[in-house]
């Protein structure tokens, strides 16, 4: 893949690969007005899935001018092309991409007038179920020997431990981690990746994203997985500023078994919003506080390092 690869909005960027690791680099200017060249892709591949982040300019009047995105990506290794949805703020655009955010990079070589037939990835991997391999097109040839490539098995337990350990640092490194998980055919469904996914959008400020994620971690989970899901519902309730909504969540997931694992960073920080806000939340902190997760059993949950 070292080669100059572009899109009709996107612009030219320059795509160097080192073993699985790739990295995008473009230049000045462009659609984003860059004032110098800039390194604006980086992540892995896993088979022809390509998992990382995208740095993106952003309009809009609430928008954050310029952040980074996690992204799922198809690589089409006979036509040469890298394509996927890249998922912006709420309400926001960039003039980066299209109006259906569809990012498809093709070689430069290759010519305008070559169209991939990828089914690319979506960053949203369990809204759309999209963290399998793409859905063969019905015309076969290249594009269907690599859509029928699958990801190589990854470690669950190890994956969702390095998720959770690099959450607090990095929640956009976690995110590529917990999506390695979803992305396992039988793991579509992991309630801890959903909501250390949850957790990861939660830490960037991308509370409807967050929520999504935590309410398909509720609805999938067993009791313990479901009582997490149900505390960082409420912490997203909280930073919402909907009490009420919070309240209740944080009821239903000490109803629910959950209480404060040991030695996490991110729940105590969240422990203690709740503490701030005054009276509101004092019967669910002190019904919490009085509990202590037993060590060994079940995952610790989203910023613990010990799952």
């Amino acid at each position: 893949m070292n080669s100059t690869y572009q899109a009709d909005a996107f612009g030219p960027i320059e795509l160097r690969s080192d073993g699985e690791h790739l990295v995008g680099t473009a230049p000045a200017g462009g659609p984003c007005q860059r004032p110098v060249a800039e390194q604006i892709l980086t992540g892995d591949f896993q088979g022809n899935v390509f998992l990382g982040e995208l740095t993106l300019c952003q309009t809009g009047d609430t928008c954050t001018p310029s952040r980074s995105f996690p992204v799922m990506l198809v690589y089409n290794v006979e036509e040469r092309a890298l394509g996927g949805v890249v998922k912006l703020e709420d309400s926001c655009e960039s003039p980066a991409l299209p109006k259906n955010r569809m990012l498809v990079l093709r070689a430069a070589e290759q010519g305008a007038a070559l169209t991939p037939t990828l089914t690319p990835v979506s960053a949203q991997v369990p809204e759309q179920r999209q963290a399998q391999a793409p859905v063969p097109p019905p015309s076969g040839g290249a594009a269907q020997v690599a859509a029928q490539r699958r990801l190589e098995p990854v470690d669950v337990a190890a994956t969702l431990k390095q998720g959770q350990s690099l959450l607090a640092q990095n929640p956009i490194a976690a995110s590529r981690q917990f999506q390695l998980v979803l992305a396992q055919e039988k793991e579509k469904n992991n309630a801890w990746a959903l909501t250390g996914m949850g957790v990861s959008h939660f830490l960037l400020n991308q509370q409807p994203e967050a929520l999504r994620y935590l309410e398909q971690a509720r609805s999938v989970g067993p009791g313990p997985a479901r009582a997490e899901a149900w505390f960082w519902m409420a912490c997203v309730k909280r930073a919402a500023r909907e009490p009420r909504v919070a309240q209740e969540a944080l009821r239903r997931a000490l109803s629910e078994g959950w209480s404060p694992p040991e030695g996490n960073v991110l729940v105590e920080r969240e422990l203690q919003q709740f503490a701030k806000e005054g009276t509101v939340y004092e019967a669910q902190l002190k019904q919490a506080r009085g509990r202590r997760r037993v060590q060994g059993r079940d995952p610790q949950g989203a910023g613990s390092a010990s799952p």
